[in-house]
């Protein structure tokens, strides 16, 4: 599950955070913190010159950000080491692995805004074309399995363990076999 927090609406937004875990979607874990505990987790921050060199910022998107109730995200981010985009492609690539479906929050955001970086970057993404999944699309076949916050609202990675965790819930809830 990807979660990406971005300085953009568009396809080619700038990617400002890329937050990720690995899960099983099959295994409804207990809790959250058991889902925290058994995840492998990637978590950046991208250095937002080399973000704005290949993706598009607006400016809507950072006055929603520079809002008050954003200040704990923020600074959260704020806090985080950055890297460079292609740095922070190349180290998610490697953590990323084989080929394996990959879910993002709409069928037009997360999944479409990495690839599109990673084509900026010249760097082929780890998934196949095969592999996108939409989890805001899966999650509207449960609308009564209510999501839950994770940590910080608008936390890449908190929000991809609530994802994950919201998604292994609804999979044992609809009983289903991906």
């Amino acid at each position: 599950m990807i979660d990406l927090e971005t300085l953009g609406k568009g396809s080619h937004a700038a990617i400002w955070t890329i937050g990720a875990v690995k899960f099983n979607p099959m295994h409804c874990a207990e809790t959250i913190e058991e889902v925290m505990d058994t995840t492998e987790k990637f978590h950046v921050r991208v250095n937002m010159k080399s973000s704005f060199a290949l993706g598009r910022a607006d400016a809507g998107t950072v006055e929603w950000w520079m809002q008050t109730l954003r200040n704990e995200p923020r600074e959260n981010i704020l806090k985080m080491p950055e890297v460079d985009l292609i740095e922070a492609l190349d180290g998610f690539k490697e953590w990323f692995g084989e080929d394996k479906p990959v879910w993002g929050n709409g069928a037009t955001f997360d999944n479409v805004i990495l690839s599109n970086a990673f084509s900026a970057c010249n760097i082929e993404r780890p998934w196949s074309f095969k592999s996108d999944r939409c989890y805001r699309t899966f999650k509207s076949l449960a609308p009564d399995v209510k999501p839950i916050d994770v940590g910080v609202a608008h936390g890449a990675l908190d929000d991809a363990l609530a994802q994950a965790w919201h998604m292994q819930r609804i999979v044992k809830h609809l009983n289903l076999t991906l």
